[in-house]
């Protein structure tokens, strides 16, 4: 009898998991944005990024001192090896203005990763998170993630 391929879960990673990894800061939930991407190149689950999150994480960390661009563009072109990037369409973006909740970034995000079908959105962004209504795909922190996964 052949077994049944396990159904991957479809996990949708905020902006602020790639800067956990990329910052040469000592953002708070680094040691977890690590191991789900780690968890990610094993193939434990599909992940899924937007454009917009690479762009944004691109400006954002080039305000940090010592930033290399090349160095960016190495780590972000390994990464997308083994994740979906998804780009927020004109759609989306209709969706997110037609309902703004006073962080059109979030907006447009949650609209894509909902579009894409997820079952989790792993942020740190507080604002995020209270999007939790039950419908739809479990919000959750870095180490919420991590905890659930072991």
């Amino acid at each position: 009898m052949k077994s049944i391929a396990k159904i991957k879960q479809r996990v949708f990673l905020d902006t602020n998991i790639i800067l956990d990894v990329l910052s040469s800061d000592n953002r708070n939930h680094r040691e977890a944005s690590r191991k789900i991407f780690q968890a990610m190149r094993n193939e434990d689950f599909e992940g899924f990024i937007t454009t917009q999150s690479i762009i944004d994480a691109q400006y954002i960390l080039s305000k940090e001192k010592g930033f290399s661009p090349g160095k960016f563009g190495q780590v972000m072109l390994f990464i997308m090896s083994f994740v979906n990037v998804t780009h927020i369409d004109g759609l989306s973006i209709r969706e997110a203005l037609k309902n703004p909740t006073g962080d059109f970034e979030d907006d447009a995000q949650f609209i894509q990763a909902d579009s894409e079908d997820v079952d989790v959105v792993v942020t740190s962004d507080h604002r995020f998170l209270a999007r939790q209504d039950g419908n739809g795909p479990l919000f959750i922190t870095p180490e919420g993630f991590i905890e659930k996964m072991s």
